[in-house]
């Protein structure tokens, strides 16, 4: 196993969801690799830091998001076929003949009929029972989902006001427009957040997404926060991936979420700027222990000379704790 597959699986391994034939072949590695070796150091100490923490459960809105998604992709599969349908019941067929001889063979014949017709008729109510849920859930949910909405096509703001206009595809073209605390602005304003077609109408949302809750507007809840932490760690953008820092910036004390994702961005982030940007906004929680052991890590560790030495001076910077 290479250094670059074992500190790929080291997070994994420091949780417990590295199945057992990977745990043989890291420990392996880890035994004869003193880098990887302090690597997993540095994440177990990370972990025991982190769990000090009080856990957040998600919040009902959030688990409603996740199951009208999930309810959504189901509904966007196709339906099998007739010949898949019969494959299945043919591959099972030969799967219990190898299994199971006399009575059960027979059984298996019978259940092949059987089961033919019955999967139709279920295939035919398991559409009509996920339609119904879809629709009775989807009335009840107020997170970024509108099945009229194609897509966000442009975003203008109106100078020196908080007024923004959002124009967006439905089977014609519309638009909305009201302040950055109207409901239905906030959705598209996430929607367009998340366009991976359109980079630049991405960027714009996020720097306007980013702009409030540096303004402490509008930020208080989860789905603008989360927002900009999925896209500080996602995007592929690093001017997007700036945008979505500075907009976390007031959050950086308050919110465990933000400063996690901070961290993650000092560490691993490819961007020169963004991780000194992400330095520097850690400086009200310095003295916290995750804090301390991510800059111990990346004074003594880090590729870049530079890094090592900011970071250090921010250490000797920090007060002696009794």
């Amino acid at each position: 196993m290479k250094c670059d597959v074992a500190q790929r699986l080291i997070v994994q391994y420091v949780y417990g969801e590295l199945p057992d034939e990977g745990c043989h072949q890291l420990e392996l590695h880890i035994a004869g690799c003193e880098a990887c070796r302090n690597e997993l150091q540095v994440y177990e100490a990370l972990r025991q830091a982190l769990a000090l923490a009080p856990v957040v459960e998600p919040s009902a809105s959030l688990l409603a998001q996740s199951r009208i998604r999930l309810d959504d992709a189901l509904d966007q599969l196709p339906a099998p076929t007739l010949r898949m349908r019969l494959e299945t019941c043919v591959m099972g067929f030969f799967a219990q003949l190898r299994a199971a001889p006399g009575m059960a063979v027979a059984l298996a014949a019978l259940g092949l009929g059987l089961g033919a017709t019955a999967g139709h008729y279920w295939n035919r109510s398991s559409a009509v029972q996920s339609a119904a849920i879809h629709s009775a859930a989807s009335s009840n949910w107020t997170a970024v989902s509108a099945p009229s909405v194609a897509n966000v096509s442009q975003i203008v703001r109106h100078p020196d006001t908080h007024m923004v206009e959002v124009h967006f595809n439905q089977v014609v073209p519309s638009t909305v427009e009201g302040s950055m605390d109207d409901p239905e602005v906030q959705k598209l304003l996430l929607l367009a957040a998340q366009n991976t077609a359109n980079p630049n109408l991405r960027s714009d949302s996020v720097a306007l997404l980013a702009e409030q809750c540096r303004a402490g507007q509008y930020c208080q809840g989860g789905p603008v926060r989360t927002a900009l932490m999925v896209a500080l760690r996602y995007d592929r953008d690093p001017s997007v991936r700036l945008k979505a820092l500075e907009g976390l910036q007031p959050y950086v004390a308050q919110d465990s979420r933000v400063r996690d994702a901070i961290l993650e961005s000092l560490m691993h982030d490819p961007s020169q700027p963004i991780r000194n940007r992400a330095l520097q906004m850690l400086e009200p929680v310095n003295a916290d222990s995750s804090v301390r052991i991510v800059l111990q890590t990346v004074s003594s560790r880090d590729v870049n000379p530079a890094m090592r030495e900011a970071s250090l001076k921010v250490l000797h910077s920090i007060p002696e704790t009794e």
